[in-house]
């Protein structure tokens, strides 16, 4: 059960609903002040299916789906909580292949341009030229790479890092 309370302030035809505790994370929904955990996992099932009110406040105000229990999944399992209603849309040319055809492609992402902190966001090998990274946060930047796998698992070089920058909101 959540406990909250609540200040209501009132402007003409606008209602806003301020929590009086601070939360560390969007992804915290029943803990104060700490990690998510499995209650705020129950927190967002509970809410998606209408079972008690929606208060999160991940992918916009009042807004309680199965993305939103994915993201409080994954803050619970120790990843980011993402916040926000952006994708990034990618797109790349076909490798040329060489000694074995090319099977697909991996799609890498970093805080920064730098190859060593990329981590690589598919979870199968893409076998078209395009990828939608959904797991993004607003006023982020965010640099992308590809590579190239061939039929025997051979992984080319990362591509020429790619960058965006989210808008905040």
């Amino acid at each position: 059960m959540r406990r909250e309370f609540s200040a209501i302030v009132g402007f003409g035809l606008f209602v806003f609903s301020i929590p009086a505790w601070a939360q560390a994370s969007a992804c915290d929904l029943v803990t104060t002040g700490a990690t998510p955990t499995q209650s705020d996992v129950n927190a967002a099932i509970s809410m998606s299916i209408g079972a008690t009110p929606c208060t999160a406040n991940i992918m916009g105000a009042n807004v309680c789906n199965v993305v939103v229990v994915q993201r409080v999944v994954n803050a619970a399992m120790g990843q980011p909580c993402v916040v926000g209603t952006h994708s990034v849309g990618l797109t790349w040319g076909a490798s040329a292949a060489g000694t074995y055809p090319i099977a697909g492609y991996n799609v890498y992402r970093a805080p920064s341009s730098a190859p060593t902190q990329y981590v690589q966001i598919n979870t199968a090998l893409l076998t078209t030229l395009s990828f939608t990274d959904g797991a993004v946060s607003n006023s982020a930047t965010y640099y992308y790479a590809v590579t190239a796998v061939d039929t025997q698992g051979n992984q080319s070089a990362y591509s020429t890092a790619g960058a965006t920058t989210l808008p905040s909101s």
